[in-house]
């Protein structure tokens, strides 16, 4: 009976942010957001907290249990010119509230006056339709931290059209590097594991910072936004044993483990792969005590969630 009332209040309190309600319950999340970001709280904000805490609990328990869409969502809204200027292409911004699109192309037919059309590639948007207030909307819902690249910008008429792709870069306090070949196909087995550490408290949100080869993950440590994230121990990472689009693709997750230990990252590391024996063996040849410092090896889903959850 516990679990049955607690899916009715996750869907209630999803219910009820597509409500009216939804402005300030988004403070609210936006007050915690920044709090775990470090910044203090005046007697007001606890206020708005403590008037939001229940809702925005059940909500992001609901949210951990939608898969994420991957797909075009638009988003319309009015901005000032000073803020218009923070979506210069190349930048790279982050939206502290929780966010509402919708699915596709075009912003709801209300919002379509607004002088500011985002069209955005989500990555962890999710999708809320069965459970909104207003079905009709498509709703993609972003929880508080998401981050974009802003890859283009048109302006017609006094109207401004900004393309954003949802992108990771560890800005959060808690984040993983996983690199898989098979990533971002809709149907990979390991997305569940994504979807619910991405959203299990307010205050312990995990991000992962998809990667779908070796070198696409060397690329992000060596980039400034990796080398902030070396021997932080809020940062870890992932990587299967075998890819098949790359060459010595058996040995891949070796072949990234050992790039990254001369990268001078140091932290914790998980191979996840189909036998750890096989894995083992292959280690016990390939790489040298040092290198293997911080390692884990494992072949069970309970290990990989409780390792990119923070909870060992």
């Amino acid at each position: 009976m516990p679990a049955v009332n607690d899916a009715k209040a996750a869907a209630f309190a999803i219910a009820f942010y597509t409500g009216s309600q939804s402005g300030g319950i988004s403070r609210g999340a936006s007050i915690i957001a920044r709090q775990s970001n470090g910044e203090a709280l005046n007697s007001a904000n606890e206020e708005d907290v403590d008037d939001a805490a229940i809702i925005l609990y059940y909500l992001v328990k609901g949210l951990s249990n939608i898969p994420y869409y991957w797909g075009v969502s638009a988003r319309a809204i009015d901005l000032k010119d000073d803020e218009t200027r923070s979506y210069a292409v190349g930048n790279v911004v982050t939206w502290f509230q929780f966010s509402s699109t919708k699915r596709g192309y075009e912003p709801p037919e209300f919002f379509k006056n607004r002088n500011t059309f985002f069209i955005i590639y989500s990555l962890t948007g999710r999708p809320i339709q069965k459970f909104s207030s207003f079905p009709e909307e498509d709703e993609i819902l972003f929880v508080p931290h998401s981050t974009f690249l802003v890859v283009d910008r048109e302006e017609e008429a006094g109207r401004h059209k900004i393309y954003l792709r949802q992108i990771e870069l560890g800005f959060s306090e808690w984040s993983v590097l996983w690199v898989d070949d098979n990533i971002l196909d809709p149907n990979w087995q390991n997305k569940a594991h994504m979807e619910r550490v991405s959203s299990r408290a307010m205050n312990q949100n995990v991000h992962i910072i998809p990667k779908s080869c070796t070198e696409s993950g060397l690329s992000f440590l060596r980039s400034p936004f990796g080398q902030r994230l070396r021997n932080c121990d809020k940062f870890r990472i992932v990587s299967d044993m075998k890819r098949d689009n790359e060459s010595s693709g058996r040995y891949a997750g070796i072949h990234f483990l050992k790039a990254v230990r001369q990268l001078g990252f140091n932290n914790r590391f998980l191979i996840f792969t189909g036998s750890q024996k096989k894995a083992m063996e292959k280690i016990q040849v390939e790489v040298n005590q040092a290198e293997r410092q911080n390692l884990l090896v494992t072949e069970l889903n309970t290990g990989l969630d409780t390792f990119v959850g923070f909870e060992d």
